[in-house]
């Protein structure tokens, strides 16, 4: 009997959604656990079949801690300023506002039908001037400590996108020129005026941070190669800086307007705190003026001002898209209905010092340099300024690998590779594909997608289903159940915290195994092993828990299984003597180190099997640990 998916994941969404299952108290007592994901740029496309991976991983670790009896917060937002929708706003003439607030509603779908436990009543949205106010906010702090300044500088300009861009939005052609990444055209060099914002001071500081922080090597490294040059012995020297400043301003319409009248008798005005947000204006026009001045300057109500008297002029570029991810993960924390606490709010320094910093960060490899530089520089200056005291934003940081297409290449619409999880869903389920996803190889693995895995999962879900539902009889079992239960439970919440969720998946099949052949088990038994698979599988766990112990409750909700009282049941060594590759004999419990010399495994091999080595030399002994022991004669 085949479980119906589509009906049972509606059932429990529904459910988790009236209850308010998923809520964050922000101001709980209890210890907090902070899962984040990097937050995704809502293209028109929709998501892949990648884009779930990190998602399902936060998503496991954040149910086992609530579970646990921490406070979780598992947010979700998006990076919506950028340039797709600054290029669709110009190819058509619509706004990108409509077109975004579109993306979001099909993102936001897809990844409820996943059955993610993210609280969306913290959901942050870059475009949203609530939001982007404390971008502005933050931005005037660093201008009035001489951190941010106009600079004739060297800058890329893309004459096709009519912008400037940053170095990592700059690749080479196959005859090594530099080109947009956006639309594969030239990029040339250009002396401009720019924002500029002075990151290099904090280099030293960026640099000694990574020491402590349980961050991939690899990512480790390449921070430390985009800091400094590396001398010839391989040592990191101080004086060969490679970091630039970072070049703050984009001549662009979608982005966060800059707070700064420049007035024609050459003084800048900074626009108060409680005049902020400075607001986007409408426009109909995004191309750029015919006098080469960038799209705002369209808007010429807004962009002229008076200011006591002088005229002035209103900052006609915007900031770069990094600008809003540089402290989206602390705007979750200071969200309150649908504004947020101010950055200088008594109340902000005591929620930040209390969930700062992130527990777990998953995230792509491609973000590994440039964002997570940004986000840390922001976060220092914030300390500096007294906004929070925790030094460092991101304490543990991980990255998943790509799912790739069938075909084994990068999943991309150009190659006609991409999977859409909708069709997912709909043909085997969210639980399968979250099961699938997990299973395929390590968390940090690149993997080609393939639908014969989805079906093994979907059969092995059908397999604990039917074992719940029709096989099992509810009493108590053998010991050696009870003593796989406790095993089961010691090694797969180790596995989870340790992130080898393709692991854990394999000793939850070989306990399903072990209860089929006994056909016997605890109610409370079933349960726990259900809370563990219910961090992978949430829809189909709280139905079967439903069933068999008739809660209308949520696994989400329970607490943590914990091992019961069985007996210690000593697991049988057994060693395969073998002589020149042939099989001369099988010993149990065999009286042998763990790790024999190969004086003790020569002797070993002489008092089991004599007959085969009476007056035979002895040439090689090869011992595969606790299993083989192959003697060449």
């Amino acid at each position: 009997m085949s479980f119906n998916h589509l009906e049972i994941e509606k059932k429990w969404q529904k459910f988790w959604k009236e209850n308010n299952v998923f809520l964050t108290n922000i101001e709980s007592k209890k210890d907090k656990f902070y899962a984040l994901d990097m937050f995704p740029y809502p293209s028109g496309a929709g998501l892949h079949v990648g884009h779930p991976e990190g998602y399902t991983a936060t998503d496991i670790i954040s149910r086992m801690k609530k579970m646990q009896g921490f406070e979780v917060l598992h947010p979700m937002g998006w990076d919506a300023f950028g340039l797709p929708a600054e290029q669709y706003a110009i190819q058509t003439g619509n706004s990108p506002r409509e077109f975004t607030k579109k993306n979001i509603k099909v993102f936001r779908e897809q990844l409820d039908s996943l059955g993610f436990s993210f609280d969306w009543t913290r959901e942050v949205n870059t475009t949203d001037p609530e939001y982007y106010k404390h971008t502005q906010w933050t931005f005037i702090q660093m201008y009035k400590k001489g951190l941010a300044e106009i600079k004739e500088i060297e800058a890329n300009w893309s004459p096709t996108l009519n912008t400037v861009l940053a170095n990592e939005e700059v690749i080479e052609d196959k005859n090594g020129n530099p080109v947009s990444e956006r639309d594969g055209l030239p990029v040339e060099k250009k002396m401009m005026k720019q924002w500029v914002i002075k990151i290099t001071k904090y280099v030293d500081k960026l640099f000694d941070g990574l020491e402590n922080l349980d961050w991939p090597n690899s990512v480790k490294k390449l921070q430390k190669n985009w800091f400094f040059e590396q001398d010839e012995k391989g040592n990191y020297s101080k004086d060969n800086l490679h970091l630039k400043d970072w070049i703050f301003a984009r001549q662009r319409y979608w982005g966060e307007p800059f707070p700064i009248i420049h007035l024609e008798n050459g003084e800048t005005y900074l626009i108060p705190d409680n005049q902020l947000p400075l607001v986007l204006p409408e426009i109909k026009n995004y191309k750029f003026s015919q006098d080469g001045e960038p799209a705002l300057s369209n808007a010429k109500e807004w962009s002229n001002v008076e200011i006591n008297g002088v005229k002035g002029k209103r900052d006609l570029n915007t900031m770069p898209q990094w600008a809003g991810s540089c402290w989206y993960y602390i705007g979750y924390i200071l969200k309150d209905g649908d504004k947020f606490l101010n950055l200088d709010d008594p109340r902000a320094k005591k929620r930040l010092n209390k969930w700062l910093p992130v527990d777990l960060y998953i995230g792509g490899q491609e973000h590994a340099v440039l964002h997570l530089i940004y986000a840390r520089f922001w976060h220092l200056f914030l300390v500096e300024i007294g906004i929070l005291d925790v030094k460092e934003p991101f304490k543990k940081l991980f990255n998943q690998g790509m799912i790739l297409g069938p075909d084994g290449l990068k999943m991309s619409k150009s190659k006609g590779n991409v999977i859409n999880p909708n069709d997912i869903v709909k043909k085997y389920g969210a639980d399968t594909l979250r099961l699938y996803e997990m299973f395929m190889a390590a968390l940090d693995a690149d993997k080609p997608w393939s639908e014969n895995g989805l079906e093994a999962s979907k059969n092995w879900l059908n397999r604990v289903y039917r074992l719940f539902t029709e096989v099992v009889t509810y009493k108590e079992p053998s010991n050696k159940i009870k003593f796989e239960y406790n095993k089961i439970i010691k090694e797969v919440t180790e596995l989870y915290e340790k992130l080898k969720f393709n692991v854990a998946i394999s000793r939850l099949m070989v306990f399903i195994n072990e209860v089929y052949k006994e056909k016997e088990i605890t109610k409370s038994m079933a349960k726990g092993f259900l809370q563990l698979l219910s961090c992978i599988a949430p829809h189909i766990s709280d139905e079967i828990n439903s069933i068999i112990n008739k809660e209308n409750n949520t696994l989400y909700l329970s607490e943590w299984p914990k091992e019961i009282k069985a007996k210690e049941i000593k697991e049988e060594r057994v060693i395969i003597i073998q002589v020149n590759g042939k099989v001369r004999k099988e010993i149990k419990n065999p009286d042998l180190p763990i790790s024999p010399t190969n004086d003790q495994l020569n002797s070993f091999a002489k008092k089991m099997i004599p007959n085969y080595l009476e007056n035979k030399e002895i040439k090689k002994t090869i011992f595969i640990k606790g299993k083989i022991l192959n003697i060449v004669i």
